[in-house]
């Protein structure tokens, strides 16, 4: 049995043949993601719900698999690599060692909002940069999906607004740019996979994570976190790639639907995520937890020290600067 083969029966034997019955899972465009199906909370949804819909009506059934039913990013991508999964919603850390440029980014508090980051995909090549180095690995990145306001700081039991105060926490953490943001902080952490974290909280394992607001409400951490620090550090994204050998299938017709939908898609997660921003701090206390507004000193206090964080193993200088480059051009864009 060829792998394709196995790995789509093993789906098959998971799902149940109610789900196949209208459709096939050898022709049917599979999209796979680590996050719950919640269009109401779950940005990388809309998008990739909205692309489905648009693929549907021009012919091309679609499957999607969320919380992380196909495995984690790691397993996804080989997925996408071999041409089992079509589409998939990843993190940066998982595409960086292939792409100096993404690694580039994820220095913290360089972008300093989304509609910066807009700037930067409208008006630089920089996702086309990013999927050249993709590309000999089988990827294509469509674009980055926005997952709601800047990311923040989740706390349980303990208020911080300057890095002293996180001091005597866990933060979880789990990436190689993860260990780096703690050297420079000053602070302990703890590499926990994020499908633990819930547990991990409510154990004490780990006391903090870094996220978007939005992520608590997503996740039903609301009872098990008491703040949020809205550091700002940058905008929450989750890179949508797609597997070269699905699109080198297509004919003509069907790869100008596919783009389509990618616009369709890339539109309605634009304005889900500006309408769940001017949401997302009423509906976090709500939830009960605190949303703490820093002054400008004390944010300065974060910035400060994320300056020692030195360039990643993936990164390369001559990227680096034409990263910082194109941020610093497309800021003066933004005001």
């Amino acid at each position: 049995m060829r792998r394709r083969d196995f790995v789509n029966s093993s789906l098959f034997a998971m799902l149940g043949p109610r789900c196949v019955a209208a459709s096939s899972l050898y022709t049917d465009v599979k999209i796979g993601m680590s996050t719950p199906a919640d269009l109401r909370n779950n940005g990388v949804y809309v998008w990739l719900s909205t692309c489905a819909k648009f693929l549907e009506q021009a012919g091309l059934p679609t499957r999607i698999y969320p919380n992380s039913t196909l495995g984690g990013d790691r397993e996804r991508t080989y997925q996408v690599q071999l041409g089992l999964l079509d589409i998939n919603a990843t993190g940066g850390d998982e595409l960086s060692r292939w792409s100096p440029m993404l690694a580039a980014s994820a220095r913290p508090f360089l972008i300093s909002s989304y509609d910066h980051l807009s700037c930067l995909i409208e008006h630089t090549p920089y996702l086309e940069h990013i999927s050249a180095s993709l590309r000999p690995h089988g990827l294509e990145l469509v674009d980055l999906a926005y997952t709601a306001s800047m990311v923040g700081l989740f706390t349980k039991a303990v208020p911080v607004r300057v890095p002293a105060d996180l001091k005597p926490l866990r933060l979880r953490i789990l990436s190689e740019s993860d260990f780096a943001l703690l050297r420079a902080w000053e602070v302990r952490g703890v590499q926990v996979a994020w499908e633990e974290v819930a547990q991990s909280l409510q154990t004490g394992i780990v006391d903090a994570y870094l996220n978007p607001p939005n992520v608590a409400l997503m996740f039903g951490h609301g009872a098990v976190l008491d703040y949020f620090t809205d550091l700002r550090m940058g905008p929450a994204t989750r890179p949508i790639v797609a597997a070269t050998r699905w699109l080198d299938t297509l004919s003509i017709d069907d790869r100008t639907a596919v783009h389509r939908a990618f616009s369709h898609a890339r539109t309605a997660n634009r304005q889900w995520a500006a309408q769940r921003r001017a949401t997302d701090k009423a509906r976090l206390q709500e939830a009960g937890i605190e949303w703490i507004d820093l002054e400008e000193g004390e944010r300065d206090h974060w910035i400060n020290a994320s300056r020692t964080i030195p360039d990643g193993r993936w990164e390369t200088a001559d990227t680096t600067a034409k990263f910082r480059e194109w941020v610093e051009s497309t800021r003066r864009v933004e005001q």
